[in-house]
């Protein structure tokens, strides 16, 4: 599950991102969702306006989890990196895709090629942070994200200055998890950097964009959320 993260490096609240090589289309919606074959035809085609790819398709199979991405004719581009879960509801069902190839300075990754449907995320399912560093449960045990508005998030206080691997993922279930590609079934590892000792770092997760970003809580230096971030504090 745990992969070098190939998109970008996040150095505190900074982030330098290499620009995709996004092509000019046209985009399709293509998955399981739509036919057992991944096809594209008109059904699933994309439509572009200031650089936003968007498409509701229909779904024509029974309830159940299934998976797409967005994607050109001959598959030599597609997005995200993992396939991307979305659940329907039933035949009929509108899955509505929008795949942004704009680019963006704002943080959050990732910064272009972001891919999405209004499908990805049932109702009720929490997510937490998981990762290399010991607070962050050493890739072992997740921390539990809060939600406000669309954003998942917590604080966790990182004891030694370093360079770490992190991911948002469905709690207890790495099939459904979120990185520097976005979310999928096996994202990207995402990478941040810490310069001082027990420094508390802010993790958050737009569900509805699928976008996350990690940079220093300077509102709450103070706050902790594992136990090895307590014992550090007051050490």
């Amino acid at each position: 599950m745990k992969k070098i993260a190939t998109l970008a490096l996040v150095m505190l609240a900074s982030c330098a991102v290499s620009a995709l090589a996004i092509g000019p289309g046209p985009f399709y919606a293509r998955g399981s969702y739509y036919d057992a074959g991944w096809s594209n035809d008109a059904g699933n085609l994309m439509s572009v306006a200031a650089g936003v790819w968007t498409a509701g398709v229909a779904s024509p199979m029974a309830a159940g989890e299934y998976a797409g991405k967005i994607a050109v004719a001959d598959w030599s581009e597609s997005y995200p990196a993992s396939n991307q879960p979305v659940f329907v509801s039933g035949p009929g069902d509108i899955v509505n895709w929008t795949f942004d190839t704009n680019t963006y300075a704002d943080g959050w990754l990732p910064a272009t090629g972001i891919a999405y449907n209004d499908h990805m995320i049932p109702s009720g399912w929490t997510f937490e942070v998981i990762g290399a560093a010991p607070e962050t449960g050493g890739w072992s045990s997740g921390v539990a994200a809060v939600l406000n508005g669309n954003v998942w998030g917590v604080t966790i206080v990182i004891g030694t200055p370093g360079t770490y691997d992190v991911k948002f993922r469905h709690t207890g279930d790495w099939g459904h998890n979120v990185g520097s590609d976005g979310y999928g079934s096996n994202s990207n590892n995402y990478s941040y950097t810490t310069t001082i000792p027990n420094q508390p770092m802010r993790f958050e997760f737009d569900q509805v964009t699928g976008r996350m970003r990690v940079a220093p809580d300077t509102a709450t230096p103070t706050r902790t959320t594992t136990f090895g971030g307590l014992k550090a504090q007051y050490r």
